[in-house]
Formats: C-alpha cells, structure tokens, sequence
C-alpha cells in the first residue's frame, strides 16, 4: 500500500509498516522447524543401536589410551602437592587389534624433571589393561598393574593443571594427550 491508500483508509504508517509481536515469532518457528527437519535427514540410516556399554558397536581396531591423571602427593589437609616426593599416573588402555597383543614402551612428560619413564607392558589383544585403577570386576582378560611411577613433578604444576604426555606404543606408534593433575582430595571448609 502507497502513503496515500494508507491515509485514505486511515491506517497510520507505522503500525502498517511495523510487523507485530506475534509475526516475529511465528516466522522464527517456521524457520527453525525447517532446519530441524533438514537436519535429520542428515543422519546414518546404518547405525545399530546397542548397549549403553561403552565402546559397544564401534568398529575401531585401534589402541586408545582413557582416563589419564597424575596422582600426586598431596601434603596431609591441605590443597598442595608436597614436593620430593614424586607422583604417579592412572590410566587404561585398550588393544582394540582383534589377533595382535600391543606392548606400551614407555611415557614422556613435561610433568617431572625426568620426562621419560619406561614401562614394557604387555596389552593383550581385544583387551583393557588398568595402570592403578581401582579395584573392579575384571571385564576382559587385560586385568590391572600398579600405577605408573613417574617421579618428581615440575614445581610450576598445580591441582587442576595439565601436562603433555606422549604414551609410546610398539604397534600404534606414539599417542599424545593433555593429561591433568588430580584436584585436591581434602578441601578446607
């Protein structure tokens, strides 16, 4: 409508122009109910769904290393690490090679003075080792070993922080993550 349709019939200009409060979001509902539906037609139709067991259903024959911290030594009631007194690392790996054991060589960090620890474990195939996890039912024939003694930790570390950690394998060849420092076990109140 022209200005002078708009005064003829007398409808002021801005509420003309002006869309309402309820247009808005109306339009918006049908904008994001059509990226919805776009969106699902974007899944794969050949995914089996299986249970909520982690690791279930994948198809990687790979080594993966998971839950990795340093434990440090923390001094009695309080929220620092004591020094001189070294640390330990807690992790798991998994040889996902279904005819072929994997053999963890050793660990670099810039955690401790040291940085290099060697280990030599063996990881049978299809099966979990546990580097000083806790005690649980055993769900493979990978079991558990201690914790990985890794020395002294660098000053500048602290409760919550992360160092880099290259776990170096016979057959997967070097994996490299951020692992952290576990946080303090006692909080003053």
């Amino acid at each position: 409508m022209s200005k002078a349709d708009l005064s003829q019939h007398n409808i002021p200009e801005e509420k003309h122009m002006r869309p309402t409060l309820f247009h808005r979001p109306a339009a918006l509902f049908g904008v994001t109910a059509a990226l919805a539906i776009a969106a699902v037609g974007c899944g794969d139709d050949d995914t089996e769904l299986g249970t909520s067991k982690r690791g279930s259903g994948s198809d990687t024959e790979g080594t993966t290393v998971e839950n990795a911290f340093i434990v440090p030594t923390f001094l009695p009631g309080r929220c620092a690490i004591q020094l001189d007194t070294g640390a330990k690392m807690r992790f798991t790996v998994t040889n996902g090679h279904p005819t072929e054991s994997e053999r963890l060589l050793g660990v670099t960090t810039n955690a401790t003075a040291d940085g290099e620890v060697d280990s030599g474990v063996e990881i049978p195939a299809e099966a979990t080792v546990g580097f000083g996890q806790p005690s649980a039912p055993a769900v493979d024939d990978g079991g558990s070993v201690p914790a990985l003694e890794i020395g002294e930790l660098e000053p500048t570390l602290r409760p919550g922080m992360s160092a880099d950690v290259t776990f170096r394998f016979d057959r997967a060849g070097d994996i490299e993550m951020p692992v952290p420092v576990e946080a303090c076990p006692t909080q003053d109140r």
